[in-house]
């Protein structure tokens, strides 16, 4: 995302205001993390790409909200997506809407 200067400390993201954490922390293994309850996004510098990571956890936590993420029956805390058509027009929507909102795009 080449339009993307820097990541912002705050998102507006499906009608709440959400926070923006860079962290430091070299010992977790992933490259981010989103809380629904505490309206958090976590983004590990880790792994560098960090608008990648930021783009990735928006985007989970749309389709978390629009009720197309399971857990997945193989025990391997994967998960699984489900939608048809018209959900992922909806989820398409939500992420422009993001983007739109928070002049990412």
């Amino acid at each position: 995302m080449n339009n993307m200067k820097k990541i912002p400390k705050k998102l507006r993201m499906l009608g709440y205001d959400w926070k923006v954490d860079i962290s430091k922390d070299k010992t977790k293994d992933n490259g981010g993390t989103f809380s629904w309850a505490n309206k958090l996004i976590t983004i590990n510098d880790k792994y560098g790409e960090e608008e990648v990571i930021l783009l990735h956890e928006i985007i989970e936590a749309i389709m978390v909200h629009n009720l197309v993420r399971y857990y997945s029956n193989e025990g391997n805390a994967e998960y699984s997506f489900h939608f048809n058509h018209t959900q992922f027009c909806k989820i398409v929507y939500d992420i422009y809407i993001v983007l739109k909102d928070n002049k990412l795009l």
